[in-house]
């Protein structure tokens, strides 16, 4: 049986996930069987390409999905489509995960690919379905989810002659938020366009991919056709940095008297984390998140003694920074209406290879374009063999400690000021969140102004295998519900946790019917202050009119108040409303049970509004007579 299932592994007539479980149902270890799977996936020698003889289009999309191992296909189709769909019923092994609408199937999908680190499928239906899903895209395209998204086209014979819902130039709409944007016009050329688009959606940098299929490629048929392996098209090469450059960056940082040590957003993604507290504990130096306004996922372990947090303002060391190293790249600028966050006099090394985000607006005395976890490694062992001043090891390391500490007792301080707070604190809302959830959940939020209170008081701790957090910086809301369903489906395993704001839950609210369709277990907290709080804020700090008056127009979600819960019940999932501080732990426990019996729970906690115009009580209550 073993040599058998080994057999169809190297002839592509097994999957991947099809050959570990029959392996590991036969009493291997998991571990082992994974290896063996990589070795044979490894040596191109003994892969054999699918050769397929009167296949309609879909069946070639089946087939090609089989070599990429994909498992879900999240979709929200249409008649285009119908090709495709049709062939996907003689293959139980890929599940079809529908959407009620295309924003929260393009988020399932981001969701799943950056839980599960593999390429996800989407399938949406013309024009409609794109316009739809776009803003979704873009949060796909900023945090360099791996999704090749598949588009029903109209039939090439009813191109230009306006028939229903036309896709002509259809691709050019999400060109500069997909690596590719591209058309399959052939039904001969379809196993290639798609092992391409996998391709490109899957080499680092990895990113959303946009396929086009007219109608009439997926249903009609070719004579022949041949589909080559995914282990001879997909490459786990990777980008390595210069042996100057990590002999300038070693040489710098051994030399440095104080060095301050930044975690990127692409660390959490591609690793490095765990070099990068290594090369802290060599230094001694201190350790920042990425800027607070990048909205990076937080991987580095919240307690480590030298972690200062996200980076929202200038770090007051005593001794000055004298070189920062930005390890994994900055989505967004250091700098911000003129007041940089970090001393722009120092030297600068810089990590990444999102060269978008590289250098944005301030200067980079070495750019190292490789992949962060392999500079690292060696930029660690570079260091190492240098010798350095053990004295000034010693203070730094003990004033970035102090500065850690320091801001570990802001944070209780805080927390003790708003505890009994009415409405509830949303630092307390966080903190308490902290103490009943899984300390390996995965973590998604998409809290916009309660994001400070999550990174503050929720822990994470990639590296130890702790906690994942799991963010969207694209700022397209509607993210949260759908990419924890997806987050789940790639981490059956893990408790997945949804942290978002009552706005941002209304965004996307129909991602719950797919929960419950699915039996997806997910904790989804509400942080609901009942208004668009980031809106106020940014009228607030004009200092004109709305300051003026009170009058914060477009802010308030009150009157008529949602009913969060009633809504999530009326998708067959349970929920309760919390209103009082005191009632707040209980209501998590209850949510844990639910969520580790199997079924989906929503907790709309009442918080706080703080911050500009938290006072103002007026909104638009025009009604016109009819």
């Amino acid at each position: 049986m073993v040599r058998n299932a080994v057999q169809q592994l190297i002839a592509g007539t097994l999957s991947r996930r099809e050959f570990m479980n029959t392996m590991t149902s036969l009493g291997l270890g998991a571990t082992a069987v994974a290896q063996f799977a990589d070795v044979l996936a490894a040596d191109t020698t003994l892969s054999e390409s699918v050769e397929l003889t009167g296949a309609t289009g879909g069946r070639i999309t089946c087939e090609t999905l089989k070599l990429w191992d994909v498992e879900y296909v999240f979709g929200n189709t249409g008649a285009y489509e119908a090709g495709f769909v049709d062939a996907l019923a003689d293959y139980p092994d890929i599940h079809y995960v529908l959407g009620l609408q295309e924003g929260s199937v393009m988020a399932m999908a981001d969701g799943y690919a950056r839980a599960s680190g593999k390429t996800a499928f989407v399938n949406i239906h013309s024009i409609t379905g794109t316009a739809n899903a776009l803003g979704l895209i873009v949060n796909a395209w900023a945090d360099s989810s791996p999704v090749v998204i598949s588009v029903g086209f109209s039939e090439r014979q009813g191109e230009n002659l306006g028939v229903f819902t036309e896709t002509t130039k259809l691709e050019s709409i999400p060109e500069l938020f997909t690596k590719l944007s591209f058309v399959a016009n052939h039904s001969e050329n379809l196993g290639e366009s798609l092992r391409r688009a996998f391709r490109l959606a899957t080499v680092l940098p990895s990113g959303p991919v946009f396929l086009g299929v007219p109608a009439d490629v997926w249903s009609g048929k070719v004579d022949k056709t041949q589909l080559i392996p995914a282990s001879r098209t997909n490459t786990q090469a990777r980008i390595a940095p210069s042996v100057e450059a990590i002999d300038q960056a070693a040489d710098w940082l051994s030399k440095a008297n104080n060095p301050l040590l930044i975690a990127g957003a692409e660390l959490p993604r591609w690793g490095g984390l765990q070099e990068l507290a290594n090369i802290s504990e060599q230094l001694g130096a201190a350790v920042s998140g990425d800027t607070s306004s990048s909205r990076s996922s937080m991987g580095f372990p919240s307690g480590h003694p030298r972690y200062l947090g996200p980076l929202r303002r200038p770090i007051k060391s005593t001794t000055p920074y004298d070189l920062v190293l930005i390890a994994g790249a900055s989505r967004l600028s250091l700098a911000r209406g003129g007041h940089p966050l970090i001393p722009v006099d120092a030297r600068i090394i810089e990590i990444g290879i999102r060269e978008e985000h590289l250098a944005r607006a301030y200067p980079a005395d070495l750019l190292i374009y490789a992949h962060p976890e392999l500079v690292l490694k060696k930029l660690q062992q570079a260091i190492k063999a240098r010798p350095f001043d053990k004295d000034r090891r010693t203070q730094r390391n003990n004033e970035a400690k102090a500065l850690a500490q320091a801001r570990r007792d802001g944070l209780k301080t805080r927390l003790e000021m708003v505890w009994a707070s009415t409405p509830l604190a949303v630092e307390r809302l966080a903190a308490e969140i902290d103490t009943v959830i899984d300390k390996n959940a995965v973590v998604v939020t998409e809290g916009v102004t309660s994001d400070v209170a999550i990174t503050s008081y929720v822990n994470f701790d990639q590296v130890g295998g702790g906690r994942r957090h799991l963010i969207s910086s694209g700022g397209s809301l509607g993210w949260g519900v759908g990419a924890g369903i997806g987050a789940k489906l790639g981490l059956p395993d893990k408790q997945v946790v949804v942290l978002l704001g009552d706005g941002s839950f209304q965004f996307a609210v129909q991602a719950l019917w797919t929960a419950k369709r699915f039996e997806v277990p997910l904790i989804i907290v509400i942080f609901n202050n009942r208004a668009y709080q980031a809106n106020r804020w940014a009228l607030a700090r004009l200092k004109d009119r709305a300051a003026a008056t009170g009058k914060y127009i477009g802010i308030s979600l009150e009157d008529p108040d949602i009913d969060h819960v009633g809504i999530a019940r009326a998708y067959g999932l349970e929920g309760e409303r919390v209103e009082q501080a005191d009632d707040l732990n209980a209501a998590l426990k209850r949510a844990v049970a639910a969520e580790k019996a199997g079924r989906a729970y929503v907790l709309d906690v009442l918080i706080d509004k703080h911050g500009s115009g938290a006072d103002a009580n007026w909104h638009e209550k025009y009604v016109p007579e009819f």
